[in-house]
């Protein structure tokens, strides 16, 4: 059993270390709502451009981007965390990168974690940095360039990204999702479209839709993946803050019995003293009442 002194600091300790987490927890939250006040992405333009692309699959035209290549190795786009206390999110995300990828399959990175995690299970990868909460032309530039260029280049017949799709504030969902090829029965459209004329041609079309889209799907996808990271961090956080009272209470059951042991040890200690000195007292004062008869 800890010494009464052991006990008293490790809950000052813990108490001081609680008012520390909450701190935290009240920041994190704040940047939670800061971030979600930003805009997401906008269902109507959604909606305007799948018909868009529906009235040029109604053309009849066929194009090879259009179609997976089985025989090509798919390129995995894992989106990570930079930050801390986030773990569990993290191990959730590699574990559903593992399930999704072939043997041959090409991993591209986005964010330090995941790659720390990448790099201690043996993976090449290409990486990209987090853009955090600047979601920006530039990080969405180069990972739209770079998922493009496999895929038009031949090096990759499918684009598949994995990351914490943002559900509510206490579930986020590791999902793998595919990106290319677009799929031609997603965008029905109204009927067939003749006489329709494209310039300069349909892959080049189809291409400059590609790069608006993904570009768009990025956003969308590092903005959920923002959001997840954020209610993730706060409900590490709130456990943490649950687990610390529990110890807390647990420590000053401890010190209470601790100092009532002590305290009743003192009493019988003092009251077994008093007891053998009234004895000793009372022995003396018995042979001086028989001298004195004598």
């Amino acid at each position: 059993m800890l010494s009464a002194g052991k006990l008293k600091s490790n809950l000052y300790f813990n108490k001081n270390f609680g008012n520390l987490i909450e701190v935290m927890k009240l920041a994190a939250t704040l940047q939670f709502n800061q971030f979600r006040l930003k805009q997401g992405q906008s269902d109507e333009f959604t909606r305007h451009f799948d018909n868009l692309f529906g009235i040029l699959l109604n053309a009849g035209i066929e194009s090879r981007l259009l179609k997976p290549d089985e025989d090509l190795p798919a390129l995995i786009i894992l989106i990570s965390s930079d930050e801390g206390f986030l773990g569990e999110l993290n191990n959730l995300l590699v574990d559903k990168l593992i399930s999704t990828k072939r043997r041959d399959d090409i991993i591209a990175c986005v964010g330090n974690q995941g790659g720390n995690y990448l790099r201690e299970l043996g993976f090449e990868f290409t990486f990209f940095e987090s853009p955090g909460d600047k979601i920006d032309s530039g990080s969405l530039g180069s990972l739209r360039d770079y998922a493009i260029g496999q895929y038009t280049a031949k090096k990759s017949g499918r684009v598949y990204i994995v990351y914490p799709k943002f559900i509510n504030i206490i579930s986020q969902q590791a999902t793998a999702e595919a990106l290319l090829p677009l799929q031609g029965d997603s965008y029905p459209g109204k009927g067939r479209i003749s006489n329709l004329l494209i310039e300069p041609d349909f892959d080049s079309v189809i291409t400059g839709w590609m790069r608006i889209w993904l570009e768009f799907k990025f956003y969308q996808v590092l903005w959920s993946s923002r959001l997840s990271e954020l209610a993730a961090r706060m409900m590490h956080l709130e456990g943490s803050v649950q687990e610390l009272k529990k110890t807390n209470l647990r420590l000053d059951m401890e010190y209470f019995k601790y100092r009532h042991a002590l305290s009743d040890k003192t009493i019988r200690e003092l009251t077994a003293t008093r007891l053998i000195n009234r004895e000793n007292d009372d022995g003396q004062r018995s042979p001086g009442k028989g001298n004195s008869g004598l």
